[in-house]
């Protein structure tokens, strides 16, 4: 009732059916069964993974492609930790390079420039 003295009667009615809808729910989003193709760790930017403590039934890797889509895979794999593996190297090795100074800048050739007038 309090809703309907705050908010006029078609306002109130969309927002109970957002509601019920889930819209802005925290539902986590599950892997529901596991690839079997194997996949390149070059492919892969990053990972996370999922299980009963994060809501879900089937405990999977999440990897995610540099196209940012995702997969499932079997944590239990070989393949799987091999990427898992590398994709954390590769993470490990970015921050040891920012932390020594090394630009992020682009490489080749410096751009031209403009000749100032006397």
């Amino acid at each position: 009732m309090a809703l309907r003295l705050l908010l006029p009667p078609p306002l109130a009615a969309t927002l109970l059916i957002a509601q019920t809808q889930g819209i802005g729910s925290s539902a986590p989003d599950c892997c529901l069964k596991n690839s079997r193709k194997a996949i390149s760790s070059s492919l892969v930017k990053s990972y996370s993974l999922q299980g009963p403590d994060s809501g879900c039934l089937l405990r999977a890797v999440v990897l995610t492609t540099k196209g940012n889509k995702k997969i499932c895979a079997s944590p239990t794999d070989p393949a799987i930790q091999k990427v898992m593996q590398d994709v954390d190297n590769k993470v490990k090795n970015d921050k040891k390079g920012k932390k020594k100074g090394q630009s992020s800048r682009p490489r080749g050739r410096p751009k031209r420039q403009k000749r100032q007038q006397v």
